[in-house]
């Protein structure tokens, strides 16, 4: 995001409604890639403390999970092959 556009409540109001709408979905968990002092306001913590590891290699703090719905189930996550990674 350009930094004019930042800490204006938009990103924070777009997360709350993909959680949201995942949630009501049933979707049992979240799991981001991102900023380690961004995504904890939303209750995500480290994916590591959930036994959850990537196919690449990330900041272990970037990656992170949080319950939705359920339970967070421990594996390794791969990207799609759209993201060519």
């Amino acid at each position: 995001m350009w930094p004019e556009h930042q800490r204006t409540g938009v990103g924070t109001a777009v997360i709350e409604a993909l959680l949201a709408e995942a949630a009501r979905r049933g979707e049992a968990f979240a799991v981001v890639l991102g900023h380690a002092e961004y995504y904890p306001r939303f209750r995500f913590t480290p994916a590591s403390g959930f036994g959850i590891t990537l196919h690449v290699e990330v900041p272990y703090e970037a990656l992170m999970a949080m319950p939705l719905a359920g339970e967070v189930p421990a594996g390794a996550l791969a990207f799609a092959p759209e993201f060519g990674v």
